[in-house]
């Protein structure tokens, strides 16, 4: 068994005397980890936590890695449930050695100055504290090695699970945008070039800029970094900024939900090209047929279906990173290189017709060499001759 004791201070919001109260301290993430856990709805009938997006934890680890004034005020939400906590109160102790200070800032009757203590055992699957909000910025902190990184937390003592439930969903759904109208009027005598690179490096949205194109274009991560055609770029300008757009918005299209989450959103599509830049290393990032923006976008949509498909009988989940690019890999080993290097029927044209036709082709592809046949046969684009035929795809 562990035992910890925190100072701080107990907080009674309303006055009836069934309010839950709440504790509120600061201490380090990497401390919070080793006796908070979370309660998810797929693990427990009594969880209110959803799954924790492995792409939204990255995504908090580099906005304080890429930014030494990178902060998030935000407070985690916990909850210890009845009898795992005991608040021991130390304000006779504080106004004897602070007559002249007003420690209760005008909140005499709803605040109380003490310690909390509770005991813990790791090897228990009963945990005295569970967190309600803010699972994303606490395991996104905690795994930003630089520093063990201290947090603000507000704690519900003795919350029953209902009541951890409730809190969740009223954190959850009372949480409103900024519009851009605000955004402007916040920013308008702050040098706004300044402040608009600090956001987009960090990964933050911007009134209507967006970080997705940086990102993909700066990012160590990316398939695209330095690749993009535009003027921002000083590397090769080889990829049209439309045809990343264009499969972004695809993505959109396959995973809804990804509309309000870019940071899972570039994640998602960084993993699916990562992968796919591997399989084609030889022709990656080179002047070919493969890097043309009809080609990029047909082969996005093939793989994004297919993911979509995935998702949807539970194979993977989309946001493991892990699984997403194990599940793309399975899809494009199956896609020849040989597609891509041979003469095709066709002009090569940025069209419906012809991203149809190239998605046709790639299913057609793709069940030849499952079925073990070679890989040319009844494609609509390749120009093989006879010969090509006899070539077997072992």
């Amino acid at each position: 068994m562990e035992h910890r004791t925190y100072f701080g201070c107990r907080v009674r919001q309303r006055k009836d005397s069934e309010t839950t109260t709440f504790f509120v301290f600061y201490t380090r993430v990497k401390d919070v980890m080793q006796w908070a856990r979370v309660r998810r709805t797929q693990d427990s009938a009594d969880g209110s936590q959803r799954l924790l997006r492995e792409t939204r934890r990255k995504a908090i680890t580099r906005f304080v890695k890429y930014g030494a004034k990178n902060t998030i005020p935000n407070s985690i939400v916990l909850a210890f449930e009845p009898g795992k906590a005991h608040f021991l109160s130390l304000e006779e102790t504080l106004n004897g050695c602070m007559l002249e200070v007003e420690t209760h800032n005008k909140c005499e009757q709803n605040l109380e100055w003490g310690t909390l203590e509770f005991s813990f055992d790791n090897s228990q699957e009963d945990h005295c504290a569970y967190v309600v909000d803010g699972q994303h910025r606490l395991y996104g902190l905690a795994d930003f090695d630089s520093e063990d990184l201290p947090v603000l937390v507000v704690s519900l003592v003795d919350a029953t699970v209902e009541e951890q439930a409730f809190q969740f969903i009223v954190i959850n759904n009372k949480a409103v945008k900024v519009s851009t109208n605000n955004v402007k009027a916040i920013i308008a005598n702050l040098n706004e070039e300044e402040l608009q690179n600090r956001l987009l490096k960090a990964g933050v949205k911007y009134g209507n800029t967006s970080p997705t194109l940086r990102d993909i274009n700066d990012l160590e991560t990316s398939p695209f970094q330095y690749l993009l055609d535009w003027p921002y770029n000083k590397g090769q300008k080889l990829v049209p900024i439309a045809a990343i757009e264009q499969a972004i918005k695809y993505l959109k299209i396959m995973f809804t939900f990804l509309e309000d989450d870019e940071d899972s959103l570039v994640a998602i599509f960084c993993a699916m090209w990562r992968v796919i830049k591997n399989n084609y290393a030889e022709l990656w990032g080179k002047e070919n047929t493969f890097m043309k923006k009809v080609n990029i976008n047909a082969l996005n949509e093939f793989i994004a279906e297919r993911l979509k498909f995935a998702w949807e009988l539970s194979m993977i989940d989309i946001f493991n990173l892990e699984q997403l690019e194990t599940q793309v890999l399975n899809i494009v080993k199956l896609l020849p290189q040989d597609f891509w290097e041979t003469e095709w029927s066709i002009k090569l044209q940025d069209s419906a017709n012809v991203r149809k036709l190239i998605k046709d082709d790639l299913s057609s592809l793709a069940d030849n060499c499952r079925l073990r046949r070679p890989w040319s046969q009844d494609l609509q684009l390749p120009t093989v001759n006879d010969d090509s035929f006899n070539d077997s795809t072992d």
